[in-house]
């Protein structure tokens, strides 16, 4: 089977990692021969070509943008639109005519799009009648609060001659909700590649001390600020015992404002940042504890990196995270948005440091049982096999 996949523009965070993991166990452990159109000559195509993957730089655009991390970037970006539209018309035009000259699609079985941004996968499956699985990674409003560039975008997208994998069962709601064809959705979670971690960690709940790390984009909607209000909220005797390490890049100006916050409230031998690291699986074993407080997390691709490694996750109620976490029995829950939620969390997480073990056991099973790279391969080829079988070319 030979698929074509169209790759995030991004090179950074789950999805990317999530697109070279599905490759790469495809290929290997279903004879998938992949052919990947990246938008830059960068990190993906370096690491097609030591695979042995055909990979083609085509440079193509999205039809839906992130909003900003702040309401000013929002702003900007608005007044882009203009901007934006030609681009992606130059660019999308610029692309089909590389792919003429470059790709060969005549015996292509399908195109696989990464992310619900990118629609250039959709307009290759119309010209050449090609099987379409289109990959919906983000809720798209609650999460990035994205602007779509394309009118009428929902009738597009239900007009694909294919089907969507949706990451969990709140993005499929969100997209179900705002019109999405709800028949063509197939709920897939996303799965980690377990062989990075160390196998058997162990960690000192007895400390006096708990470390917390919290990753991701530094932005209004990931929530950072809601985990150091609430660390600052915390009665003296638990608060000097907690440590938080942020990790992660975003809008300098709002990782400025982060920094005067925790500065000018007297919080920096507690709170550290730490910028983008590539290393994640070499320090989670380092910490404790991790913060996911997105306002609306998809699925959450670091939760279970979170809780296979060992960690005590304290997760918001929303999203996909009711989703992964029991409460209670294999992490943490608080209302999302509620800082006094938050802190009782964290207090209780502290306060139950002899159930943490327990705890963190039953998570790191779950992960095993249920997000595995392996497992998440499974289930792709088993849409890539249903989508053939409904919209391969002998039924056009």
């Amino acid at each position: 089977m030979k698929v074509v996949y169209i790759p995030n523009k991004s090179e950074q965070g789950g999805a990317f990692r999530s697109q070279k993991e599905v490759i790469e166990t495809l290929k290997n452990n279903y004879g998938i021969v992949p052919v990947v159109l990246t938008y830059r000559d960068g990190m993906l195509s370096k690491w097609c070509r030591e695979k042995g993957i055909e990979t083609h730089t085509i440079g193509y655009e999205p039809f839906m943008i992130g909003g900003g991390c702040t309401r000013l970037r929002r702003l900007v970006k608005t007044m882009l639109i203009p901007h934006y539209k030609l681009k992606r018309k130059k660019g999308n035009k610029a692309a089909l005519e590389r792919i003429e000259k470059l790709v060969d699609l005549s015996d292509a079985d399908i195109i696989h799009t990464n992310v619900n941004r990118d629609d250039f996968g959709a307009q290759l499956s119309k010209k050449y009648n090609i099987p379409h699985v289109w990959h919906i990674r983000e809720t798209g409003e609650k999460d990035y609060d994205c602007i779509y560039l394309r009118k009428n975008a929902i009738d597009f997208m239900n007009g694909i001659n294919g089907l969507f994998i949706v990451i969990s069962d709140a993005v499929k709601k969100a997209w179900a909700g705002r019109g999405l064809d709800e028949t063509k959705m197939r709920r897939v979670y996303n799965g980690i590649n377990l062989s990075v971690y160390p196998e058997n960690i162990e960690h000192d709940f007895t400390k006096p001390d708990l470390n917390f790390i919290f990753t991701g984009t530094l932005c209004e909607n990931k929530g950072q600020i809601q985990a150091i209000r609430a660390i600052e909220s915390l009665p003296e005797e638990i608060r000097e015992h907690i440590h938080l390490d942020l990790y992660g890049g975003g809008a300098q100006t709002y990782i400025d404002s982060l920094k005067r916050y925790v500065s000018s409230h007297g919080l920096s031998d507690r709170i550290s940042f730490c910028g983008y690291t590539d290393r994640l699986s070499e320090i989670l074993p380092e910490y404790e504890g991790a913060f996911v407080c997105s306002r609306n997390e998809a699925f959450g691709r670091v939760t279970v990196e979170h809780m296979y490694t060992g960690l005590a996750v304290i997760a918001s109620d929303s999203g996909a995270n009711p989703e992964i976490i029991t409460d209670g029995r294999d992490g943490f829950l608080y209302r999302s948005e509620d800082e006094a939620s938050l802190r009782d969390c964290i207090v209780r997480v502290f306060e139950s440091r002899d159930k943490l073990p327990e705890i963190t056991a039953r998570a790191r099973k779950r992960v095993k049982e249920n997000f595995t790279k392996e497992i998440n391969a499974a289930n792709i080829y088993g849409v890539y096999e249903e989508v053939i079988r409904l919209y391969g070319k002998e039924k056009a």
